[in-house]
């Protein structure tokens, strides 16, 4: 393992991403939401700038080589655009299971808390459609998902389950994916804590929630990615998942939607904890050997 290799990469990606991101928000650029919009979206393409940057232009290496940047479909590719709604469902069930928090598939409570006019036309569109609305969200983010959203998940899932995952692989599966996790989370920080990124009402401990929600995200991701051979099923389940995060809170009432009820809250915390023990119970003998052979397959491919 290469720590020098590793240790420039995350120095050079905090040190791009916290200068510009302290850059635009004391500037105060940060309070024009269209602005913000655009600067978060950029945000997630500096893991794959500093790829280039450690990769080819410091290391003078193949970037395909530690990216997994192959195209050859599988199972896997349909499963990991599908499998995070799972969860999101999975999420608001346990959600449920909290005092004080119910089950509102019709959203009403979510439709209350929009302004008049949203919530007027929202109502309208819902009595137009031939079926329930929750089908019309759960197409909307398997299609934004694997579209649009993948090509921003790419950005980062190149830094994180493409060279990382690479770099990391000495290490095995479960220690390489939770490091991966601590370094994922905090790079989060500025969106959180000048954006309120996930956690509007609790900037400060978001920080935390988030790099306990990276850890335990970070695993299932990984497994995604080694099993499918392609960082593309990773981007994928990223995408969906950055769309459909909030479905988990709006057909729940009750409760705290920020610490509590979401993916990115205690239902969500326990419900991926759950898969990762499944993960680990169904692979620990396998593992490792499918982890190393998906790069090393990736690198004899170049060769």
């Amino acid at each position: 393992m290469n720590k020098r290799k590793i240790l420039t990469y995350v120095l050079w990606l905090y040190v791009l991403t916290f200068g510009s991101a302290s850059l635009f928000f004391l500037s105060g650029l940060g309070s024009n939401m269209p602005l913000l919009s655009i600067f978060m979206t950029v945000y997630m393409f500096f893991p794959l700038v500093t790829v280039f940057i450690v990769q080819k232009w410091i290391y003078k290496e193949a970037v395909a080589r530690p990216l997994l940047f192959t195209g050859r479909l599988n199972w896997w590719w349909p499963a990991a655009a599908i499998f995070p709604l799972l969860l999101v469902g999975l999420t608001a069930l346990v959600a449920v299971l909290f005092p004080g928090v119910t089950l509102d598939l019709g959203m009403e409570g979510y439709i209350d808390m929009l302004d008049t006019g949203t919530a007027a036309a929202m109502n309208d569109l819902f009595e137009m459609l031939p079926f329930h609305p929750l089908w019309l969200l759960l197409g909307q983010a398997i299609i934004g998902g694997v579209t649009i959203n993948a090509i921003f998940a790419f950005g980062e899932e190149v830094g994180w389950r493409g060279f990382l995952l690479r770099e990391f692989r000495e290490l095995g599966f479960w220690k390489a994916s939770l490091l991966i996790g601590v370094i994922w989370g905090p790079w989060h920080a500025p969106l959180t804590l000048f954006a309120g990124h996930n956690y509007p009402s609790t900037p400060i401990f978001g920080v935390f929630m988030m790099t306990v929600f990276c850890m335990l995200v970070s695993p299932i991701l990984s497994f995604i990615t080694i099993k499918s051979r392609s960082i593309f099923p990773a981007a994928f389940f990223h995408g969906v998942i950055n769309g459909g995060t909030s479905l988990g809170i709006i057909i729940v009432a009750g409760g705290n939607p920020e610490l509590l009820n979401g993916l990115t809250g205690l239902a969500g915390f326990i419900v991926l904890l759950a898969v990762n023990v499944i993960i680990f119970i169904c692979t620990r003998s396998t593992i490792n050997h499918d982890y190393k052979a998906a790069f090393a397959q990736s690198e004899h491919r170049l060769k």
